[in-house]
């Protein structure tokens, strides 16, 4: 199974520079959001602008790339799991909470500081007191209370909570942690191995949860059982030489490509089903990505791929509210048109959220394995003692 410690080197890295790119998408498109005017209001428009503001739009594709890209990796390895008589809630709970609440706490906490902050900014309580028509209802202020962050804290946004404070990026967490609960149920009923009282137990857990999510989450669910089943079909026999699977590699990133252009042209279309047709089309592509026996990579491109989906998750989680906050303060100015000295600004900005991130995830995102290991020493311990 071509899972990340079995991949070849080269499509390793390049789903490494996916992730990193796919969080980078969310963020810059959020700089733009919150700092420039909307695309009817450009002065002086131009072929440039039409293309900036094009790329600087898929943030909610983004996601949907991640959430292939989780199915990829957590689904299969789920599966073997299963299938191999291996499974353990003990440790994936722990390995796939150290992930998740490494990160989710701190950003939350530093979500609501930045929130009290920008409160008490006179010109910036138009961002926090009213609703913010591109990004939220109601405003952040209404949704700073405890019982909103313990919602967030345990995966409840999305489903009975709404979004912690100004950190609009968490709905997603709650869709990704509700998978990695209910795909596992469903393999666990579906389990030869397991005894009939105990799968339909499970099948039972997965119907409950499914009507708990509710019907958007479980919808969704499906396009992450599309990165699941990219490790379950059959691998690919390539025959030919590098050049050609260079060229298949690129010939199934135009399907793609396609419907990105696709949703850019016709923003009113339905969301569901472009999210539908990303997802596919993505999966389609990784596929081909990961089964290319190309193993040739510059090392300099492999440590900048692995750095930059190293604080992925953390950027993701972060950078929100800074912005907001930024963008509160700088409210006398306005919003921008995209000339070259506001480009600037915005660059710089972007690169603070960066850098901001970075220093973040060092203290977190980069402690997993550490914390992992720390939190699964008692029962290795145990382990040891029961077998002298």
């Amino acid at each position: 199974m071509a899972l990340k410690g079995q991949l070849g080197r080269r499509a390793s890295v390049h789903l490494d520079l996916i992730r990193g790119v796919a969080a980078l998408a969310v963020m810059v498109g959020h700089v733009r959001g919150l700092f420039f005017v909307d695309y009817p209001y450009i002065s002086n428009r131009s072929l440039l602008h039409t293309a900036l503001y094009a790329l600087t739009g898929f943030g909610h594709q983004a996601v949907i790339v991640f959430f292939v890209m989780s199915g990829y990796f957590i689904g299969t390895r789920v599966y073997e799991s299963v299938a191999n008589h291996r499974w353990s809630w003990r440790i994936y709970l722990v390995n796939r909470l150290t992930r998740l609440q490494l990160v989710l706490l701190p950003a939350l906490i530093l979500g609501l500081l930045w929130d009290q902050i920008g409160m008490r900014i006179p010109q910036a309580a138009s961002f926090y007191y009213g609703g913010l028509y591109k990004y939220f209802t109601p405003s952040v202020a209404l949704r700073s209370t405890a019982p909103v962050f313990f919602g967030n804290l345990f995966f409840l946004q999305s489903v009975v909570s709404p979004v912690f404070g100004s950190n609009g990026p968490l709905w997603s967490l709650s869709y990704e942690f509700w998978y990695y609960i209910l795909f596992p149920a469903l393999m666990l009923a579906a389990a030869s191995w397991m005894g009939l009282r105990f799968r339909f137990l499970y099948f039972g857990l997965a119907m409950v949860l499914a009507w708990f999510v509710g019907m958007q989450i479980s919808l969704y669910f499906l396009i992450w059982m599309m990165g699941m089943l990219i490790g379950r079909i059959r691998r690919l026999k390539w025959s030919g030489t590098s050049r050609a699977i260079a060229l298949a590699s690129a010939g199934a990133s135009l399907p793609l490509i396609a419907v990105l252009a696709w949703v850019r042209a016709h923003p009113n279309a339905s969301e569901v089903g472009t999210d539908f047709a990303i997802g596919l089309c993505f999966a389609s592509w990784i596929y081909v990505l990961i089964h290319s026996r190309r193993e040739d990579v510059s090392p300099a491109y492999a440590k900048a791929a692995k750095a930059f989906a190293g604080f992925s998750y953390t950027l993701y989680l972060t950078h929100f509210p800074a912005l907001l906050l930024l963008r509160g303060a700088l409210d006398p100015l306005g919003n921008w048109q995209p000339d070259w000295k506001h480009l600037a600004y915005a660059l710089s900005i972007a690169l603070l959220a960066l850098g901001y991130a970075y220093l973040v995830a060092e203290c977190t995102e980069a402690r997993t394995g550490t914390v992992r290991r720390f939190l699964m020493q008692p029962w290795t311990t145990l382990s040891k003692e029961v077998a002298r």
